[in-house]
């Protein structure tokens, strides 16, 4: 799996747990009341009814969230240590099960690039094992499924690594096989011109 895409797949879940986080506007009255058209006392005015749906997310929410934002742009910056930083941050605050799956799937992806030089499948397989004993210890709750699907395509990245290490082994096979024929089609050739 290229990094761009898992970059864009990080992108996109990041942008739905925005998304969900999200308030509607206030609804405002049908009859919309011009205060500079009447002279009414302070006591008169409407007051802004309260907002429909509003958001229970609080500063360390929206902290973790934030860092979740910033590493994904490091990573996609190649500034890796300092998105392993931020996924870290991010994880050690314990928010919530989703942000915490989150952070554990910036970490696989970062430690599956293939440029980063903190590459390692057996660090990004010790990450998904804790990604599913957390999943494993939340079988219920709104976000469990988000994280159970986290885990399904973190295993997923890990199953492409192993295939893109497979196909890079035949290649060289392949060439090695390449270079032999091309090296009896030359001593053909030098035979043949010879007599």
């Amino acid at each position: 799996m290229s990094v761009k895409c898992l970059q864009s797949v990080v992108s996109v879940g990041l942008i739905a747990l925005l998304a969900a986080c999200a308030s509607t506007p206030p609804q405002h009255s049908a009859s919309p009341v011009d205060h500079r058209s009447q002279n009414t006392s302070p006591t008169n005015t409407i007051a802004p009814s309260p907002m429909t749906c509003e958001p229970d997310i609080d500063l360390a929410t929206e902290s973790v969230l934030r860092k979740l934002a910033l590493a994904n742009e490091w990573h996609t910056a190649k500034q890796y240590q300092s998105a392993f930083e931020a996924y870290e941050s991010a994880l050690a605050e314990h928010s919530s099960l989703l942000s915490d799956a989150y952070a554990l799937w910036g970490i696989i992806a970062l430690r599956l690039d293939r440029e980063n030089p903190a590459y390692s499948r057996e660090a990004a397989q010790t990450a998904i094992y804790v990604l599913d004993q957390r999943v494993q210890q939340a079988l219920t709750g709104e976000a469990s499924n988000e994280a159970r699907l986290l885990w399904f395509s973190a295993e997923l990245m890990i199953t492409s690594d192993v295939s893109k290490d497979q196909v890079m082994a035949e290649n060289v096979q392949l060439n090695k096989e390449l270079a032999q024929r091309e090296e009896a089609i030359q001593r053909l050739r030098e035979l043949t011109l010879g007599k």
